[in-house]
């Protein structure tokens, strides 16, 4: 243990040690000045008084009443410095915690405002994207394409063109229905035209009545 701490120690614990060594402990010059430090700082601290450092300051004066006045005054300044320690403490850190707390909000206010905007950007871009595919979707549903039958069956392109136009398909039987053709199905055309063009092909005759596409 060091002279720094002796000198502590004996503040904490005077019962521990005589008024010889009290009195050896205060005249190395080291431990004086720190002792002078800790004196003159006293007089703007509040003393807090326990009952412990009661007890122990009566124990002690029955042991050494001749040393009594000395101690008091390292008794008297250590618990004032004790209390301005701990009130400088709670003070700093008080401090600190309201400057972390404006810095915290302020950094999450410039977050949140940039996480919002980010948001209202994705919104925009989905909004475009969006669009440019519903517009893209419906000009494609509606300009008319040529469709190529590669040697398909006739059921197969039947049904597509009947779709289309919004007509059913119905056979007379079923021999036509596994007919393999090569067809150009031009959409722009109308389903009279259409059905015209298939009806170049001998094998089948094709003929509408009302919603329904007659194959025979």
């Amino acid at each position: 243990m060091d002279k720094i701490d002796r000198l502590i120690d004996a503040i904490d614990h005077p019962d521990r040690y005589t008024g010889k060594e009290i009195e050896a402990l205060l005249a190395d010059p080291e431990v004086k000045e720190v002792y002078d430090l800790l004196d003159k700082t006293k007089a703007v601290l509040t003393p807090i008084s326990t009952s412990d450092v009661e007890a122990e300051w009566e124990a002690f004066k029955i042991a050494h009443p001749a040393t009594q006045r000395r101690t008091m005054r390292i008794l008297n300044l250590f618990t004032r410095n004790m209390a301005a320690s701990i009130a400088i403490g709670i003070a700093s850190l008080a401090a600190v915690a309201a400057v972390v707390g404006v810095s915290a909000n302020y950094v999450l206010d410039r977050k949140a405002d940039a996480r919002a905007t980010e948001i209202v950007e994705v919104a925009k871009e989905n909004i475009v994207v969006n669009d440019t595919i519903a517009v893209s979707e419906e000009t494609s549903a509606i300009a008319p394409q040529t469709i190529v039958f590669d040697n398909e069956q006739l059921e197969d392109i039947a049904n597509r063109i009947a779709e289309y136009y919004g007509h059913e398909v119905v056979f007379s039987t079923e021999a036509p229905k596994s007919l393999r053709l090569y067809f150009r199905w031009n959409q722009a055309q109308t389903l009279d035209e259409v059905i015209e063009s298939l009806n170049n092909f001998e094998q089948i005759h094709i003929s509408v009545k009302g919603e329904t596409i007659k194959i025979d």
